[in-house]
């Protein structure tokens, strides 16, 4: 009974990597393909926020508690309007799948309108907002001063990023992703010596901290739009007239209002639960706060990929539902899942045996006015890895899941369940665990661990039931799942 059970696991395993799994439409290699550069531009990302917290970090341990839950704030408060404004990628790749050049510049043009718009609410609005919340969040006095000044700081990011989306959209929703990543690299190149000149107060200036820190990434942002709007004007105009098709549409405007925004308000409520328990654990202390903001800085390493291949799920998907293939845009976040699975288990070994390579990045000699303990810091931050090993594993189920939901323009039930686990879950759990159990900072992480497992199942049994096959975005012809040699009908392994 047992060799039955171990042959037939090993077999599926086998099959797992078997040829055709690479070389089909919706492969490994076209999944990689599309994948590569939009890993390249979370690459890039993640490296310009780590440099960013490794600065502050030698500047003040004070300074990098501070930086968590205010760049947490801060992209929970524009969450909602950047995923909106996002989904113009799945409008693109949609088009572009039917082969619909016109619906794809439209498209765009009409996220960068609905992105203005929204840019001019967030100027206003932001720092008002967000400043009074980190102000009044029960942090130490001096921790929660500098949470206020690298949000104000960092405000004008939300608008201008909101503003070049939809023109990265124009090219990730087509597959080209190349360019996007070099333009995100720009950015993180222009980002990463403003940090360090604003930070430490180079060539003259006086030294900002992590003031400093918020005005280089909006700096960098102002240049990544300008880049990012000229890429598109300037593309090949005989094959996408991008100076034209400029008129607001209000059924493109509908469409992203409508499949967009449940996307927008998931990704918000699950980021405000995620930041309200950010400044829980802030209650524990100074010391779990710089943990947790440590040890979540070390794991932007092994999240890296997640995001990007969360995007090529997407798209591919989307592209394959506008082709009507959806056999083929069924298996796409199976594979994409296995991909981010081996990077994951590569790097929980480091998280595992080798912590202090990562956390002696963040070493400071500057103890700042809280005076944390050091020591009770690390240890803090190695219990945090050793859960992200099987919490990383976990999160990459459920943002491929999202991702390949996504594409196929379901959001509205992927809105129900986020606000379920994290409100009704995350967030009860968390208030008990702080203000009644008095938890320690490690507890508190394994029910983090326990309630996205609880997301990633519900998220999987979603995606199981195939209801997505069944939305339209845009008006398509009906599918037809099988290709001319049935090798889509005979596959086996997903």
């Amino acid at each position: 009974m047992f060799s039955k059970l171990f042959f037939s696991v090993f077999r599926t395993f086998v099959g797992y990597f078997s040829k055709r799994q690479f070389f089909e439409p919706g492969g490994y290699l076209e999944i990689w393909r599309i994948a590569w550069p939009l890993i390249i531009l979370s690459a890039s990302n993640t490296i310009m926020m780590i440099t960013n917290r490794v600065f502050l970090a030698w500047d003040s341990k004070d300074e990098v508690a501070a930086s968590m839950p205010a760049s947490q704030m801060f992209f929970t408060l524009m969450a909602f309007f950047l995923i909106t404004t996002s989904f113009t990628a799945t409008i693109v790749a949609q088009h572009h799948g039917s082969d619909n050049r016109t619906g794809c510049i439209r498209a765009t043009w009409n996220g960068f309108y609905f992105g203005a718009i929204v840019a001019a609410i967030l100027a206003y609005l932001l720092p008002l907002g967000g400043a009074w919340i980190l102000t009044h969040n029960g942090h130490h006095p001096q921790i929660a001063a500098y949470e206020a000044e690298y949000f104000i700081a960092l405000s004008p990011c939300a608008g201008l990023i909101c503003m070049e989306t939809p023109f990265l959209s124009f090219f990730t929703g087509r597959g080209k992703t190349r360019i996007v990543a070099a333009i995100k690299i720009i950015g993180c190149l222009i980002s990463i010596p403003l940090n360090y000149v604003f930070v430490f107060g180079k060539f003259g200036l006086p030294p900002l901290g992590i003031l400093g820190a918020g005005f280089a990434s909006s700096i960098a942002s102002l240049c990544s739009l300008g880049i990012s709007a000229s890429c598109f004007l300037l593309v090949d105009q005989k094959e996408y007239e991008t100076r034209k098709h400029k008129s607001l549409h209000m059924e493109y405007l509908r469409k992203l209002l409508c499949f967009g925004t449940p996307a927008g308000f998931q990704t918000f409520l699950r980021n405000a639960a995620f930041a309200c328990v950010i400044i829980m654990i802030g209650r524990l202390g100074t010391e779990p706060l710089a943990a947790t903001s440590i040890a979540l800085s070390i794991n932007m390493i092994g999240n890296m990929p997640m995001i990007g291949l969360m995007d090529a799920t997407s798209i591919i998907t989307g592209q394959y539902i506008g082709k009507r293939r959806l056999l083929v845009a069924d298996r796409i976040a199976g594979r994409s899942i296995r991909i981010l699975f081996v990077w994951m288990l590569s790097i929980s070994v480091i998280y595992l045996f080798f912590p202090q390579l990562l956390i002696r990045i963040f070493d400071s000699q500057n103890q700042g006015t809280t005076n944390m303990d050091n020591t009770l810091v690390t240890e803090y931050i190695v219990s945090i890895l050793r859960l992200a090993v099987i919490f990383n594993l976990l999160d990459a189920t459920r943002f491929i899941t999202m991702g390949s939901l996504r594409g196929a323009g379901d959001t509205f039930v992927p809105l129900l369940i986020g606000l379920g686990t994290s409100w009704l879950i995350q967030i009860p759990g968390t208030v008990y665990l702080v203000y009644f159990a008095h938890a320690s900072v490690g507890t508190v992480w394994l029910f983090i661990t326990f309630y996205i497992a609880t997301d990633a199942f519900f998220m999987l049994w979603r995606r199981k039931s195939g209801a997505w096959k069944h939305i339209s975005v845009i008006d398509l012809p009906p599918a037809t799942d099988e290709n001319p040699s049935g090798a889509e009908q005979r596959q086996k392994p997903a």
